[in-house]
C-alpha cells in the first residue's frame, strides 16, 4: 500500500473530514461530466456543425455508461473507507479516482482526435485537483505520465501507426499531420501542465505545513495544560491538609476537650467550621474539575436517576430537617434507567439539590419532579429560596460566577458548581436551563427552577467526541 499520508495527519480529524468532503464533491462533479459527455455524444451535432462516426458514438457511449456505473459504485465504497494511515484510506480513494478519470479521459481524447481533441485541456483540470490533495512526488509522476501519453498518442497518429478519429467540423484541415502544430501544441500543453502542477502543489504544500504547525502548537498547548492541571491538583490537594487539620482542632474545642467556653465563642467556632467545610467543598470541586479534564474517567453505565436523587437527599437530610424544609420528590410511573456516568451525574445533581436546600430559607419548599418521556427523562428542581436576579440568569453557568444576592445569607462558595453541572449535562448529550422566579415562588421568596433533560441512550462518552478539550480553560 502506497503511504500517502504524513504521520502527523493520522489523528487529524479535520484533515480526514475535509478529504471525505472532497471525494464526495468529485463524485458529484463526475455526474455533471456524465451529462456533458451525453450531450457531446448525442446532442451537440444538432446544435453545432460537427460530426462523429458510428464507432466514435459507440465508444463515447460505452465510456459514459462505464463512468456512470463506476461513479455509483464510488458512492457506496466511500462510506466504507476508514481513516487509517497505512491501509486503504480516503487519500488512496482520491488517487484511484484521479487515475481512473485520467485513463477514461485519455480514451476520450483518442476517440475525439488526439492532439486535435478539444478535451485534452481537461488533463490540466484533473492535475490541478490532484495537486491540491496528493503529495508532490505522486502528482509530478502522474503529470509527466500524462505529458508522455499525450506525446505518444500524437506521435503514433502523426506517423500513421495509430488510427486517427477525426471530429469533423472543428478544423478545416487535418492538424494532427502538421508537425509545427503538433510540436507547438505539445510544448504549450507540457509547459502549462508543469507550471499549473508546480504552483498548485506548492500552495497546497504550504497550507499543509501551516496546518501541521497549528496541529503541533495545539498539541504542545494541550501538553502544557495537562502539566498545569497536574500541578494544580498537587498544590490544591496539599492545601486540604492544613484546612482539615484546623477543622479537627476546632471540632475538639467544640466537643469540650479544652473545657467550657461562652456561647459567643461557640457561635464563632461553629461559623468557622461552616467556612472550613465550604473551603473543603471548594477544593474538592476544583480537584474534581481537574480530574475531569485531566483524566478520561467517564464511563457509560445504567443510571437510576430516582435512586441517585434519593441518595443525595439522604446526604442532605440533616440540613432539610434543621431548616424545616418541605420536600416534594415526585417521579412518573414509566421509570427507565439511562446510560451515563453515575459519578458525574451524582456530582451534578448534588450541586443542584444542595444549592436548592442551601438558598431556601427556613420553612421553605424544595420540589424535585422526574418525568420519564419517550426518549428522555426531564428532571425539574425548584425551590422558593432567594432566587436569581433577572439580569444575572444568563451568567449563572459561567465559571466562578456567583449571583449578587448569594451573599445575603452569608453563604460562600467557589462559583464553579453550576459551570461544572452544565459541562457534565452537556457531556451526556443533555440540556439544562434555569428560570427565576420558580413555579413554587412566594411574594418574598422568588426561588429558582432548574430543568434538566437527559436522553436514555448514549454513545460512549468521549472527550474528543464532545470537543471537551483541556485547552478549554483552567479550573
Amino acid at each position: 500500500m502506497i503511504k500517502l499520508v504524513p504521520e502527523w495527519i493520522e489523528r487529524n480529524d479535520e484533515f480526514w473530514l475535509s478529504l471525505k468532503r472532497r471525494n464526495l464533491f468529485f463524485i458529484k462533479l463526475r455526474f455533471i461530466a456524465i451529462v456533458m459527455l451525453f450531450t457531446f455524444n448525442y446532442l451537440l451535432e444538432l446544435i453545432v456543425n460537427i460530426e462523429l462516426s458510428e464507432i466514435q458514438h459507440n465508444s463515447i457511449g460505452i465510456i459514459t455508461l462505464f463512468l456512470f456505473v463506476y461513479n455509483l459504485s464510488l458512492l457506496s465504497i466511500r462510506k466504507r473507507v476508514k481513516n487509517i494511515r497505512g491501509s486503504f484510506n480516503p487519500l488512496h480513494l482520491s488517487l484511484v479516482q484521479i487515475l481512473v478519470d485520467l485513463t477514461l479521459l485519455t480514451l476520450l481524447i483518442i476517440m475525439t482526435g488526439g492532439i486535435e481533441s478539444p478535451l485534452y485541456l481537461f488533463y490540466i483540470f484533473h492535475l490541478i485537483i490532484g495537486s491540491l490533495i496528493l503529495p508532490g512526488g505522486v502528482i509530478y509522476t502522474i503529470a509527466i505520465a500524462v505529458i508522455l501519453a499525450m506525446s505518444l498518442i500524437s506521435y503514433l497518429q502523426f506517423i500513421g501507426t495509430a488510427p486517427h478519429f477525426c471530429v469533423t467540423g472543428i478544423y478545416k484541415t487535418e492538424m494532427y499531420t502538421n508537425p509545427e502544430y503538433v510540436i507547438t501544441a505539445l510544448l504549450s500543453f507540457g509547459l502549462m501542465t508543469i507550471v499549473s502542477v508546480f504552483l498548485t502543489n506548492r500552495i497546497a504544500h504550504q497550507l499543509y505545513l501551516n496546518e501541521k504547525k497549528l496541529y503541533d502548537a495545539l498539541k504542545e498547548l494541550n501538553n502544557s495544560e495537562l502539566k498545569k492541571q497536574k500541578y494544580i491538583m498537587g498544590v490544591v490537594h496539599e492545601i486540604k491538609s492544613p484546612i482539615a487539620a484546623t477543622k479537627s482542632i476546632i471540632s475538639l474545642i467544640l466537643d469540650g476537650f479544652l473545657g467550657e467556653f461562652s456561647s459567643k465563642i461557640d457561635q464563632k467556632l461553629n461559623r468557622a467550621v461552616v467556612r472550613l467545610n465550604e473551603s473543603l467543598e471548594m477544593i474538592n470541586n476544583i480537584l474534581r474539575i481537574s480530574r475531569l479534564r485531566l483524566l478520561d474517567e467517564k464511563t457509560s453505565e445504567d443510571v437510576d436517576i430516582n435512586k441517585l436523587i434519593d441518595e443525595i437527599l439522604d446526604l442532605n437530610k440533616e440540613s432539610i430537617i434543621k431548616k424545616r424544609i418541605k420536600l416534594k420528590n415526585i417521579s412518573s410511573n414509566n421509570f427507565r434507567t439511562l446510560k451515563g456516568d453515575e459519578v458525574l451525574l451524582k456530582l451534578a445533581f448534588s450541586n443542584l439539590i444542595g444549592n436548592a436546600i442551601k438558598y431556601t430559607n427556613r420553612n421553605g419548599t424544595v420540589s424535585i419532579n422526574s418525568i420519564y418521556e419517550k426518549n428522555s427523562v426531564k428532571i425539574t428542581i425548584c425551590d422558593n429560596g432567594i432566587g436569581i436576579p433577572q439580569n444575572e440568569i444568563k451568567k449563572v453557568f459561567d465559571n466562578y460566577y456567583r449571583a449578587s444576592n448569594s451573599n445575603k445569607n452569608n453563604d460562600e462558595g467557589s462559583g464553579v458548581g453550576l459551570s461544572l453541572v452544565k459541562e457534565i449535562i452537556h457531556q451526556h448529550r443533555g440540556s439544562i436551563s434555569v428560570t427565576s422566579p420558580s413555579s413554587i415562588s412566594t411574594e418574598k421568596n422568588p426561588g429558582a427552577s432548574f430543568k434538566i433533560i437527559l436522553p436514555y441512550g448514549l454513545k460512549k462518552i468521549s472527550l474528543e467526541n464532545n470537543k471537551f478539550l483541556v485547552v478549554k480553560g483552567g479550573v
